[in-house]
């Protein structure tokens, strides 16, 4: 009686040892692909790259005034600015950075603002100078660990 059960569990225990792979050799699970992130460049050599925002593209900001930076040769700015009167404000502001628009601030409300003001975000840093003329200015970007690139163009802002 032995021998008739040992038979077929000897069968069993033969078919299971050929049958594909061994349990410990067993394929693991692909790893997750990492989704990619389009993060601002933070530390680039390159230059920046200033565009005009376009029609659409101006991002929620809020303030009772506005200024903008117009890069000579462009048709429209590459930055716009949003604060309040107040002297405690909070500016608000979106820039364009190659094709990408970005959110800035910087602390001061609107008199502040009228005579330039230092912005930042996201891997950027902005300064805007005006001249003593008015409407001329310049506009300094920089990344934390890259030069600074100058732009020149028309600082306006709502009377």
């Amino acid at each position: 009686m032995k021998l008739t059960i040992a038979a077929p569990l000897g069968v069993a225990l033969l078919l299971a040892a050929c049958s594909g792979e061994p349990q410990a050799e067993k394929a693991a699970a692909p790893a997750p692909v990492a989704e990619k992130v389009d993060l601002p460049d933070t530390g680039s050599a390159k230059p920046i790259e200033l565009a005009a925002i376009g029609k659409g593209e101006l991002l929620a900001l809020e303030g009772a005034r506005a200024c903008r930076f117009t890069i000579d040769g462009q048709d429209g700015p590459a930055l716009v600015v949003k604060t309040d009167v107040a002297t405690d404000a909070t500016a608000q502001g979106a820039v364009k950075v190659g094709s990408r628009v970005q959110r800035v601030a910087g602390p001061g409300g609107f008199a502040e603002l009228q005579k330039g003001m230092d912005l930042s975000g996201p891997g950027l840093n902005l300064i805007v100078e005006p001249s003593a003329s008015g409407a001329k200015a310049k506009l300094a970007a920089s990344r934390p660990f890259g030069k600074p690139t100058s732009f020149e163009g028309d600082w306006s802002c709502d009377a």
